[in-house]
């Protein structure tokens, strides 16, 4: 019995041992690709952190290089007000793709009533978009054109 036992610890470590080189080996062919090689620690730190500054120079240098917008394509800005006028403000929500942050944005920027939207021209809505940061947004919604018949149902 004392064999037998003392014949399958030793198979057992025998097993074991052509396991773990077998499994070393494997690993080691399956590192050999390029994905293993960039997950070991680089030796040449100084050279990463100098790569870094490079790129963070030349976007530097992009940003300088790039042309300042012409004024005409900025817009001009259309008549605001301070203040709604006495009858107060326009439900602006009414218009298709005007919410609630959308109404309130417009307000702070100074446009309060439907008649403001629209009398608005390509460049004051060129203006207006590029200040609520929504560029086109104002064209593609046909916000002037919503305005205009707002104007003329309220009208009746």
């Amino acid at each position: 019995m004392l064999e037998i036992l003392s014949q399958i610890v030793i198979y057992l470590i025998i097993a074991t041992l052509i396991g773990g080189i077998v499994g070393y080996l494997i690993g080691r062919t399956s590192c050999i690709s390029s994905r293993c090689q960039e997950a070991q620690p680089s030796n040449n730190h100084e050279l990463h952190i100098d790569n870094q500054k490079a790129k963070e120079e030349e976007r530097k240098r992009e940003k300088e290089l790039e042309p300042a917008p012409k004024v005409e394509d900025l817009g001009t800005a259309p008549s605001l007000l301070k203040e709604a006028r006495d009858g107060g403000k326009d439900k602006l929500q009414r218009i298709k793709g005007v919410g609630p942050v959308l109404e309130k944005l417009l307000n702070d920027t100074g446009v309060y009533h439907f008649e403001q939207i629209a009398n608005l021209t390509k460049s004051e809505a060129k203006w207006l978009d590029r200040t609520m940061s929504f560029p086109g947004r104002i064209e593609r919604e046909k916000w002037i054109d919503q305005a205009k018949e707002f104007l003329i149902i309220d009208a009746k």
